[in-house]
């Protein structure tokens, strides 16, 4: 008997630089499990309330997220916790359901994050002031 494992790769949020900007990168890959994408926010968030007010730069990969309203509730909550850290915030890869999910979140949470397919624009933007 052949027994194989499954190994998902995933990172943790992680703050970076660019061009000596600071910014914190944010993956959801990998994850696949409303638990999974909590956790891995509630992480995001404490990262993120140690910095001051208007100092946070985002950037966020969705590709082949999956979530569902009862995770984007937390998920809001939680974003909302957290907006006054932020200065600048981009996604890259949120489509389909995720991108209906992403505008109620932007919405509540009053966050500005602006939406990109190309991963070098977006850093572009997200480093730029």
């Amino acid at each position: 008997m052949i027994l194989t494992n499954t190994i998902t790769m995933h990172t943790n949020p992680v703050w970076k630089h660019y061009d000596n900007v600071e910014y914190i990168e944010i993956d959801f890959s990998g994850l696949t499990t409303d638990d999974e994408i909590i956790n891995y926010v509630y992480e995001a968030v404490e990262m993120g309330m140690q910095k001051p007010d208007k100092s946070i730069r985002a950037f966020v990969y969705a590709y082949q997220m999956k979530t569902s309203p009862k995770a984007m509730r937390t998920i809001k909550m939680l974003g909302k916790q957290v907006q006054p850290k932020m200065k600048k915030s981009v996604i890259v890869g949120s489509s389909g359901i995720l991108s209906l999910l992403m505008k109620i979140y932007i919405s509540y949470t009053k966050s500005i994050i602006k939406y990109f397919t190309d991963k070098e624009a977006a850093m572009k933007i997200l480093i730029n002031d």
